[in-house]
């Protein structure tokens, strides 16, 4: 297994393919692109560029805000980054699918025959949505029904904000909408950090009466007035900090004990009702589920990404991944942490010396506690072995 990164900041088609296949002097297996620029004839020029050297089998992409190569972080200007990959061993299954696709697939049954991939093969999928005309939640509901526990890894798409301007690429073919994306089985092993960039304050709470997305009563008390007493026990940063922005972490597994970093989906408070003393969050809620209060800023983003780096780092003491794919959300970069390069940064210092490749999202996809989610103000990172 061996990964390699390229990036350009050229914007001539010839100097650009030429940056992209710099010491490339054999076949790759999967090829994945991000580009900053949202201009169809200057990607399909590239594209067809790499094509006619003949350095990678399969090759898909997606247009963006700003890209990640091994060591940089390249944001407002023009710049391209590929990772290219052998993977022996491994099948490659490409897929691209729209919404009248996602509508006809009702059943795990439809999903075996449209992606011709069975839950045993323990498949892994990268993906790259547009963020219009897709409903991307079902996509990765219908996913995970069909396939447990397995991961979905990638990020929306960023260079647009109105409908037809992103465009994603997959072996030649272009589209303006839907999701593009491989699935890889065989002997791969893609391990996921998911950094919500959030710290919890206060303590863990049972919600007794949730409906929808409203919380009414945590611990048998209205919802306003648990979340009253936790940040007037808070910090002064803390309540600063929850008067900017206040998150609601839900945990995955109910039956677990010491929850601790990752445990939890991070969502955004809404509103409160003061008449009721609920509270609406961003997701789905039910009665019995764990909650507990977080915060956000970018010294708490750090802290979370570092600690879940080290974690991993510690459980693979010795093995470190051939390869990184980093999904990063566009309120992270220099605009948050005043400084370049910051995520990739951590992420070398914890991990490598290895090739990476990504780019900054309109949202993030990653797991959490073994499902699938949409994710904001989020690093998502696929971490590459091989299985044995």
């Amino acid at each position: 297994m061996e990964f390699i990164n390229r990036t350009s900041r050229a914007t001539e088609i010839d100097q650009i393919v030429q940056d992209l296949t710099q010491g490339i002097d054999s076949a790759y297996d999967l090829g994945i692109l991000f580009f900053t620029q949202a201009k169809f004839p200057f990607i399909k020029n590239v594209i067809e560029g790499l094509n006619k050297k003949s350095v990678v089998q399969n090759l898909l992409g997606c247009t963006c805000a700003g890209i990640i190569g091994s060591n940089e972080e390249i944001e407002y200007q023009s710049a391209v980054s590929v990772i290219y990959a052998k993977l022996p061993g491994v099948k490659i299954v490409p897929f691209s699918v729209d919404q009248e696709d996602l509508d006809r697939l009702k059943n795990k049954k439809d999903c075996y025959q449209f992606f011709e991939v069975f839950p045993n093969e323990n498949p892994v999928f990268i993906a790259f949505p547009d963020p219009f005309r897709f409903d991307m939640n079902v996509f990765l509901e219908k996913i995970d029904e069909a396939y447990p526990r397995q991961p979905i890894i990638g990020g929306i798409a960023s260079a647009a904000s109105e409908p037809n301007q992103n465009i994603l690429s997959l072996n030649g073919d272009f589209y303006n909408e839907g999701v593009v994306g491989v699935i890889l089985t065989g002997d791969i092993r893609v391990d996921t950090v998911v950094s919500q960039g959030c710290r919890p304050i206060g303590e863990t709470y049972i919600v007794t009466k949730g409906e929808q997305n409203i919380i009414f009563e945590v611990a048998g008390k209205p919802f306003i007035e648990i979340l009253e007493g936790v940040l007037e026990k808070s910090s002064a940063r803390d309540k600063l900090l929850a008067q900017e922005a206040i998150f609601v972490g839900i945990a995955m597994d109910e039956y677990k004990h010491g929850y601790k970093r990752g445990d939890f989906l991070i969502r955004g408070l809404m509103g409160i009702d003061q008449n009721l003393g609920a509270g609406a969050i961003g997701d789905y809620i039910k009665t019995g589920q764990t909650i507990q209060f977080h915060v956000r800023d970018a010294h708490t983003a750090t802290e979370d990404l570092s600690e879940l780096l080290s974690t991993h780092q510690k459980n693979n003491l010795l093995n470190k991944p051939k390869g990184a794919l980093v999904f990063s959300c566009n309120g992270r970069g220099e605009g948050l942490f005043h400084q370049k390069n910051h995520d990739i940064s951590i992420i070398q210092n914890y991990l490598g010396p290895m090739p990476a490749a990504g780019f900054f999202c309109a949202g993030e996809i990653g797991p959490i506690g073994g499902k699938n989610f949409l994710h904001g103000f989020t690093d998502s990172i696929a971490l590459f072995y091989p299985k044995n």
